[in-house]
């Protein structure tokens, strides 16, 4: 009885909180196609948490229409999987967000295991309450939805498996696109969803466990029914409850300065976007540019500086520079400049007496551990350790 009371409690918390965030994601007129997921993820997962409790209140027995409504918003829960990777996949998109190719791929497997859920819908009311005999003509239909939710539920676990790895995928070559662009990644890595990830990945494996635990009669799914679910609304708050407060401020990750993208001025209109118009006696002059960019202006020293801005002040697009300081220099612009920051801090460490978060905050790092992890990468030392 405490467990139903909590899991009751769980739920009208979850549906308060998805649905107030659906609608001030609804609100925002920035980046749709970035929060537009979001808000649809928030959307289906409060009706659907929603109608569970109403049905839960006054419709017990699940024999009348609220239970009908149920089963049929229930399987909303089915696209949260993808709309949270659409959320990503747009969240890491540089520039506006693309359209998803093969969308059917992605659809089909929803529709479909949505319709073996939706075959409840099709058992007799007063079914439960009747022993049905062997030569019963309902008990093939019965067998047949039975055998229709299971399917639907490992299918349902196998595509969270494939979303979950869709998204780390797509999360590894963001990080490697951020230090292609940017000089400091901290603030952009979107660390709060590798730890939705790493949640979510836990809890189906524990899931998946009493799944086959029960299946093969070790446990009874009546002991522990109770609390498993209270177990489930929980850990869905807690998910929830991080997606909101991390996905409502989140932007997204590569926005792309074009006022910065400046034209390379020796280059013909011809040639500008031409992969072959980079030689080697051009990459030279670009590499001579970003080394005086550094040595004489001092350009690292910018706390968010990025591959734009360096473009726009050397007067070389965008393009050409990072194709320079990948072929010709084999650098990133992250390893570039953090490179050159952490020089300018070894110098200050061994010939001034200013303090180590003073010195990190004047050659550009935005944060102490960011420094001593740069600093630690270059030098194989602590800042402490050099100055002894």
């Amino acid at each position: 009885m405490i467990f139903e009371n909590v899991d009751a409690v769980v739920n009208i918390v979850l549906t308060g909180i998805c649905l107030f965030s659906a609608h001030l994601l609804m609100l925002r007129r920035r980046d749709p196609g970035v929060y537009f997921p979001l808000a649809l993820l928030f959307l289906f997962q409060g009706v659907s948490t929603g109608f569970a409790v109403l049905a839960e209140t006054y419709d017990p027995a699940n024999a009348g229409l609220l239970s009908r409504i149920n089963l049929v918003t229930g399987a909303l829960e089915i696209a949260t999987p993808f709309l949270f990777w659409v959320y990503v996949r747009a969240l890491t998109t540089e520039g506006q967000a693309e359209r998803i190719p093969k969308l059917r791929n992605h659809i089909v497997p929803i529709v479909l295991v949505t319709l073996c859920f939706w075959s409840l819908l099709f058992l007799p009311v007063d079914l439960q309450e009747t022993e049905l005999k062997d030569d019963d003509p309902r008990l093939f239909a019965l067998v047949l939805v039975i055998l229709a939710v299971l399917v639907a539920d490992v299918v349902f676990k196998l595509m969270i498996g494939i979303y979950v790895y869709l998204t780390v995928r797509r999360l590894v070559a963001y990080q490697s696109r951020l230090k292609d662009v940017f000089a400091s990644t901290e603030n952009r890595e979107l660390t709060w969803v590798w730890v939705i990830l790493a949640s979510a990945g836990f809890y189906l494996c524990v899931n998946l466990a009493f799944t086959v635990l029960i299946s093969f009669g070790v446990i009874a799914e009546q002991r522990y029914e109770a609390e498993m679910s209270t177990l489930h609304s929980l850990a869905v708050l807690a998910l929830f409850w991080v997606i909101g407060v991390w996905g409502l401020r989140q932007r997204p990750g590569l926005v792309r300065q074009t006022e910065s993208d400046a034209p390379e001025p020796e280059l013909p209109p011809a040639q500008k976007y031409e992969k072959s118009a980079l030689d080697h006696d051009r990459a030279e002059r670009i590499a001579r540019k970003i080394e005086a960019a550094m040595a004489k202006d001092l350009l690292y020293r910018a706390p968010d500086l990025s591959l734009w801005d360096l473009a726009k002040h050397i007067g070389v697009t965008s393009h050409y520079v990072s194709q320079t300081l990948n072929t010709h220099l084999g650098k990133s612009f992250f390893e570039l400049v953090n490179g050159w920051r952490i020089k300018d801090a070894v110098t200050q460490l061994t010939t001034t007496d200013a303090t180590i978060l003073v010195i990190a905050y004047d050659v550009g790092f935005n944060s102490r551990s960011a420094f001593y992890k740069a600093f630690r990468r270059e030098t194989g030392k602590t800042p402490s350790d050099l100055r002894g």
